[in-house]
């Protein structure tokens, strides 16, 4: 009975830190954006647009084009 149990609050744990309450939402990109302005305007600080990029795998400021859906952790 300790067995499953145990593996249970583990299981939790673990979905907990995959899981965090924030998730991240998405965003369309515009005309005219940057990873800067985007992370301004969600961050408050341009300079966060690296965390951008590091949640979607391949984007780069030469990258990001109209229309494309991205995360925003």
């Amino acid at each position: 009975a300790t067995v499953p149990s145990a593996t249970r609050s583990s299981s939790s744990a673990r979905l907990g830190s995959l899981a965090p309450a924030k998730a991240p939402r998405f965003y369309t990109v515009k005309k005219g954006d940057t990873l800067f302005s985007i992370a301004k305007a969600r961050y408050g600080n341009g300079n966060q647009w690296q965390r951008i990029a590091q949640a979607n795998p391949g984007l780069s400021p030469q990258t990001l084009k109209a229309g494309q859906t991205i995360a925003i952790p």
